[in-house]
């Protein structure tokens, strides 16, 4: 079983949300324009969370396997 790490490089993401559409249950735009999201997010998520990563258009997300 892996887990995920997930960091975000706050001066990097603009907030465009991307992330949130990819993986709305681990990423989420607050409403005062925060990003908020699970660091460690349930290994079901994995697929979904990588692709959030992948989506994001100023590479803001950092997705570490262990």
């Amino acid at each position: 079983m892996s887990l995920l790490r997930v960091s975000v490089d706050n001066h990097r993401c603009h907030r465009y949300a991307f992330c949130q559409a990819e993986a709305p249950e681990n990423f989420k735009v607050t409403e005062d324009g925060r990003l908020d999201y699970e660091r460690r997010p349930r290994t079901p998520d994995t697929d979904r969370v990588l692709m959030a990563a992948r989506s994001c258009p100023m590479q803001a997300i950092h997705v570490e396997m262990r």
